[in-house]
């Protein structure tokens, strides 16, 4: 058998698609396909799993007969189990997003849940923003009507508290420590 026949049955067994392309809907569109779930139909999808064909005579267990029926039993047992370990992965998806919109909602210098809290103060904090931003201490100073040494102060008190080389690395650890959000840094636009 060749490599590219190995690796066709291989995926049919995976349940992976092997004509290769993308997936068109009935309409001719993918939207449908990227759209979440709702909670009625994961709810379905959860307890429909696989259901044998009634026997012929009460009492009696169904059992493959024919070859075909064979076949198709395996591709059932094999389905149902990719459609177990899809309402899981969509199940860790949910969560994550949960937690990364808990995260998001918390304030600047509030703690979220799994985010140690901000030791800056919040004028501290708000000028390392700026600083996230690119705008120099005079744009930041404008904007929070501030003086452009007061700005300064609050930036150097800021990389000073962090324990950070400069005031780019003071911003680079309050982005990666999650008490400054990429909202915060592009004014609520997304980036």
């Amino acid at each position: 058998m060749s490599a590219r026949g190995k690796e066709l049955r291989e995926a049919s067994e995976a349940g992976k698609d092997t004509r290769g392309g993308s997936q068109l809907l009935a309409g001719g569109s993918t939207r449908a396909a990227l759209s979440p779930l709702s909670a009625e139909l994961l709810a379905q999808i959860r307890t429909a799993g696989l259901v044998l064909p009634q026997p012929p005579f009460p009492g009696q267990g169904w059992a493959p007969a024919t070859e075909p029926e064979q076949h198709l039993l395996r591709e059932g047992y094999r389905l149902d189990r990719v459609r177990r370990l899809l309402l899981a992965e969509v199940g860790r998806l949910r969560r994550f997003y949960v937690d990364r919109a808990a995260r998001r909602t918390a304030g600047p210098g509030q703690p979220a849940d799994g985010v140690e809290p901000c030791p800056l103060e919040p004028s501290e904090l708000r000028a390392l923003v700026g600083a996230a931003a690119g705008e120099s201490p005079r744009e930041t100073a404008r904007r929070a009507l501030l003086a452009e040494t007061t700005v300064n102060r609050h930036r150097l008190a800021a990389q000073r508290r962090l324990g950070a080389r400069s005031l780019a690395h003071a911003a680079a650890l309050a982005v990666a420590a999650g008490w400054i959000t990429p909202e915060q840094i592009t004014g609520g636009t997304a980036p």
